[in-house]
């Protein structure tokens, strides 16, 4: 017998943002309170469900109903790992994890992400811009065509981008 596994397909984004590595940290940093759920459209709420260390959490995001609300709002419990590197480069990196704090809610679908994350990479010699690279790998969960999967993840990361930019003008105002 053989058995078949199933893995979504990766997206990628990649852009420079008109802001240094700080403002587009703050605006994406994955805590309790922060930006997140002020700008961007597909998180409507973030929290720490434990935190292990510093830099180690378990959150919990939950997502409002996208494409016309065939997309019905959705859940993902994940482990989270932030780190910031020499070079000022900071990375949040997350894959699922299944905690007994959090079992699934009646009224959310619950969502899978597999490895995924962001760097926030300075740009040499321009203070006030960053290279923002992120990467998908997300089972939406429930019963969606992968059409439908398909034409929500590319326009769903093109706002992203564009929302975040007006975030951080914002901020840096």
């Amino acid at each position: 017998r053989g058995s078949v596994s199933f893995l979504p397909r990766r997206y990628k984004g990649e852009g420079i943002l008109p802001a240094s590595p700080h403002h587009v940290w703050e605006c994406i940093k994955p805590v309790a309170g922060g930006l997140r759920t002020k700008w961007d459209q597909n998180v409507k709420d973030f929290e720490v469900i434990e935190a292990i260390s510093d830099t180690v959490s378990v959150c919990r995001t939950t997502t409002p109903s996208a494409c016309m609300r065939i997309i019905s709002p959705r859940e993902f419990v994940d482990v989270v790992v932030v780190k910031q590197y020499e070079d000022g480069t900071m990375q949040s990196a997350a894959i699922n994890v299944e905690h007994p704090l959090c079992p699934p809610q009646p009224n959310l679908v619950r969502g899978f992400n597999y490895p995924c994350g962001c760097f926030c990479i300075p740009v040499p010699g321009e203070p006030d811009r960053t290279e923002l690279v992120t990467f998908f790998q997300t089972d939406l969960g429930g019963y969606l065509p992968q059409t439908v999967v398909d034409s929500f993840f590319p326009s769903s990361i093109s706002g992203f981008y564009s929302n975040l930019t007006k975030a951080v003008k914002a901020l840096k105002a």
